[in-house]
C-alpha cells in the first residue's frame, strides 16, 4: 500500500471512514484547501470544496452512530495560524468546517454546544515550515541557490540536502517540523483521554478536526506513521490528509486503504496550547 501512497499521495479519499464507537476519538489531519498565493485567502473553488467535503465527512460519521447516541458527539477544531499576506488559509478552511458541522448537528438534532470551539483554535505547533518566518538566513541561502519557492527549493528543503549548513544557521529542518507536529498530536491524544474521562458513563465520541499544511501532514505521515525515508515524496492534495483513531483503550492507529499503521501516543503534553 505504501507504494500507492508514494505514487498517488494522500487525498480527501484517504480519510478513514469507519464507525466511530463509544469512547473513541477520530483526529482528522487535513491540508488546507486551494488558495490564492497573492492574497493568502482560499479561492472560491477551495471554499466550495471544503464546504462539500467536510459536510460529507461529518454526515458519514454521524449516520453510523446509533440515533440515541448522536447527542453525545462533540467536535474540536484546531488550525495553523500561518498567514500569507492577508489570508490565513488553514484558519479559513477550519472556519468552513465548523459551519458545515453546525448544519449537520442541526439536521440530526445535536446541540451546537457540542461544538467545543466556536472558532478554530490556533496552534503554532502545526504552522507551515518555520524557515518562511521572518529574516531567516537559511531561507536566503536556499533562495539564492534555487530561486524563491521553486520545485528545487522545496526538494532541497524536504530532502535536507544542506543539513550541515542549516544546522549552523539554526534553522528548522523537516524532521524537526514533523517532531513538533507529532508533539501536538500527543497533546490532542491527552486532550482526548481527559475528554472521555470527563464523560465516563456516556456514549461519548469526539471528533478533532485539525487543518494545517502539505509540509506538516506529509512529514508527520512519513516519520511518525509509515516510518519511511524523509526523502520520499508523499503528495498531499488540497483538502487531503489522514485520520487517526484512538480507541477506548487509548490505542491509536492510522488506516490508509487496507493498511493499518499503529501510532504510539506519549503522555507528553496535557493541555492545548493557546
Amino acid at each position: 500500500m505504501i507504494s500507492e501512497v508514494l505514487k498517488y499521495g494522500l487525498s480527501y479519499e484517504t480519510f478513514q471512514t469507519v464507525p466511530l464507537l463509544r469512547d473513541e476519538t477520530v483526529i482528522i489531519f487535513q491540508r488546507h484547501d486551494k488558495y490564492d498565493e497573492k492574497t493568502g485567502h482560499l479561492t472560491p473553488e477551495g471554499q466550495n470544496d471544503t464546504a462539500e467535503r467536510s459536510h460529507k465527512k461529518i454526515q458519514e460519521t454521524i449516520i453510523q452512530i446509533p440515533e440515541n447516541e448522536r447527542p453525545y458527539v462533540s467536535l474540536l477544531v484546531v488550525a495553523s495560524p500561518t498567514r500569507t499576506n492577508i489570508g490565513k488559509r488553514s484558519v479559513e478552511t477550519a472556519n468552513l468546517v465548523i459551519k458545515s458541522v453546525e448544519g449537520i448537528f442541526e439536521k440530526y438534532k445535536i446541540s451546537k454546544e457540542n461544538i467545543i470551539t466556536k472558532k478554530p483554535r490556533p496552534s503554532e505547533y502545526i504552522e507551515a515550515p518555520r524557515i518562511l518566518k521572518g529574516d531567516n538566513a537559511y531561507l536566503r541561502f536556499l533562495v539564492e541557490r534555487y530561486g524563491k519557492k521553486t520545485k528545487k527549493f522545496w526538494q532541497a528543503y524536504e530532502e535536507d540536502t544542506h543539513e550541515d549548513v542549516r544546522k549552523v544557521m539554526g534553522a528548522e529542518g523537516p524532521i524537526e517540523m514533523s517532531d513538533r507536529f507529532a508533539h501536538f498530536v500527543n497533546v490532542l491524544g491527552r486532550y482526548s483521554h481527559r475528554f472521555h474521562t470527563n464523560h465516563t458513563g456516556e456514549p461519548a465520541r469526539l471528533i478533532i478536526w485539525e487543518v494545517s499544511h502539505y509540509d506538516t501532514v506529509a512529514t508527520y505521515f512519513k516519520n511518525h506513521v509509515a516510518n519511511i525515508d524523509q526523502k520520499e515524496y508523499v503528495p498531499v492534495g488540497y483538502g487531503g490528509g489522514i485520520s487517526l483513531v484512538i480507541d477506548s483503550k487509548n490505542n491509536a492507529s492510522v488506516t490508509v486503504g487496507e493498511t493499518r499503521y499503529p501510532v504510539e501516543l506519549t503522555k507528553q503534553g496535557t493541555t492545548l496550547t493557546e
